[in-house]
């Protein structure tokens, strides 16, 4: 496929360098998507050869078409607001699959572990033996939602959860209902290192391996409901593995997780 060829004005360029490096990352991917297909944006009323394309990011690029070239005309992204210590962070935990939830806690050793970590909305999706594993939830200050397709894959769970997701939430946090072994300490830590503003996505690592829970800023929640299949948020890190931040911690029960 041949590109367009993308053209920054003085003032898009200026506007495009101002970005925080995580949202300039994410233009520049737009923009790579506009040369693929410049007819992508909606054309303005009135102005035959101007068009306005808007990022799942919620900004907002003008552009103009000339021959084989995009013309960008500017760059302007929704306010951003930086976590505060009072930045309000929720979490999903995925647990529709089939693990037999009757014989054993993690249901609820998980949902106290990230309720004592300061979560502030937190979310448990089930699906199959769904009433049996509510009787672990009862008198938790969490929210349930049942995925009738829990058997078509990890991700119908994911969108079922993201979607009940607190508006005014900064960041939320993944993780999966088998990983009861994860402690509060290991939360607070990624929830410090998020808001510090070193990076939209937080991932924990214990010798340098890769584990639960992680943490992904709000803003990436419309690339996480369209994960396919039984990814989950995996695509996402792939995505965006330059711009994630790995915390090693000393505990490994974020590797570790119940056998069925």
């Amino acid at each position: 496929m041949v590109l367009t060829e993308i053209l920054l004005s003085r003032q898009a360029y200026s506007n495009l360098i101002s970005l925080p490096a995580s949202k300039r990352l994410l233009v520049s991917k737009a923009l790579h998507r506009l040369g693929k297909n410049p007819d992508i944006g909606l054309k303005l009323w009135g102005m035959s050869s101007f068009y306005l394309y808007q990022t799942m990011a919620d900004t907002k690029i003008v552009y103009k078409l000339c021959d084989r070239q995009v013309q960008v005309l500017a760059i302007k992204a929704a306010p951003e607001y930086p976590p505060s210590s009072k930045a309000k962070i929720s979490a999903v935990i995925l647990a529709a699959g089939k693990t037999d939830y009757r014989d054993n806690l993690p249901l609820s050793q998980i949902t106290e572990s990230l309720l004592d970590a300061g979560i502030d909305d937190l979310i448990v999706v089930l699906g199959y033996h769904a009433e049996q594993a509510k009787g672990d939830l009862i008198n938790k200050d969490i929210k349930i939602i049942v995925n009738p397709d829990y058997e078509y894959g990890l991700s119908k769970s994911l969108r079922c959860g993201l979607k009940i997701v607190s508006r005014d939430a900064a960041a939320v946090l993944l993780t999966l209902g088998n990983r009861p072994f994860i402690k509060p300490e290991v939360v607070k830590q990624l929830i410090r290192t998020y808001k510090s503003r070193e990076a939209p996505i937080i991932v924990p690592t214990h010798s340098h391996m890769r584990g639960h829970p992680v943490m992904f800023d709000t803003l990436l929640i419309p690339e996480l409901l369209k994960a396919k299949g039984n990814t989950g948020g995996r695509s996402v890190l792939q995505h965006h593995n330059r711009e994630l931040k790995q915390v090693e911690v000393e505990d490994a029960g974020i590797l570790e997780q119940l056998k069925n």
